[in-house]
């Protein structure tokens, strides 16, 4: 009998034993979690860009707009597509979403712009109606209004100014991307900061994946209105 009660002490002593260090290491992987998310907690703030005037002395030479020669936009505009630009250096990137001339124009490529701007991947499958454009930064991929005020009429920097907000975390100020998207058609212009993730722009759908920080991948797809599985025709 006294055995028993021996065996039963030494249970219950170890069963309380279990609990005491089950809590106290609870209490630590506790600590542990909180601190955790505390570190996760982030506050982010919004950096609007302040209004800026042109310096562009005749506005039929804008870049968006007019007919610069420097501008690519004079061979894309009006088409039904849509591109996406390096702003600093202008450079515009013809998505081809779709096969409008009958010449194709699928595959793989890759374009290097000016030193220390973006420079492109594009996978493009205009049979279909899907492209792939990669946007790799380069060390001057921060967006300057200095850079356009000279080359935009102000319509269309204004416009501009408008889709290069960005978040960034409470205190810090990284500034935005200098890469917009741009619909050919109506010369709309879209942003193409990380915070956003798609946009619908007329019969297009464009997925936005831009959380590397290092570049960005921006997915055009023609998606046009059905209806019964048909396309409605305008």
């Amino acid at each position: 009998m006294s055995r028993n009660k021996t065996v039963f002490g030494i249970g219950i002593l170890c069963f309380t034993a279990g609990m005491y260090f089950g809590g106290v290491l609870a209490g630590f992987k506790r600590q542990e979690f909180l601190a955790e998310e505390q570190e996760t907690r982030r506050t982010w703030e919004r950096q609007e860009q302040p209004p800026a005037d042109s310096t562009l002395s005749d506005p039929a030479e804008c870049y968006l707009c007019g007919n610069h020669n420097r501008s690519l936009m004079s061979m894309f505009r009006g088409r039904d597509d849509l591109g996406v630009i390096c702003v600093n250096d202008w450079y515009v990137m013809d998505m081809q979403i779709r096969n409008l001339d009958g010449m194709g124009g699928g595959g793989s490529g890759w374009t290097v712009g000016a030193k220390g701007a973006c420079s492109f991947r594009t996978d493009r499958n205009p049979e279909r109606g899907i492209s792939e454009v990669t946007v790799e930064y380069g060390e001057n991929s921060i967006f300057d209004v200095k850079k356009v005020q000279s080359h935009l009429c102000q319509t269309c920097l204004d416009k501009l100014l408008e889709v290069m907000d960005s978040y960034s975390e409470e205190g810090k100020e990284l500034g935005a991307k200098d890469v917009c998207l741009v619909d050919f058609q109506t010369l709309e212009l879209y942003s193409l900061q990380e915070h956003y993730i798609s946009h619908y722009i007329r019969d297009y759908y464009v997925q936005i994946d831009g959380r590397d920080g290092d570049e960005l991948e921006v997915i055009g797809i023609y998606a046009p209105v059905l209806e019964n599985g048909e396309q409605v025709e305008e």
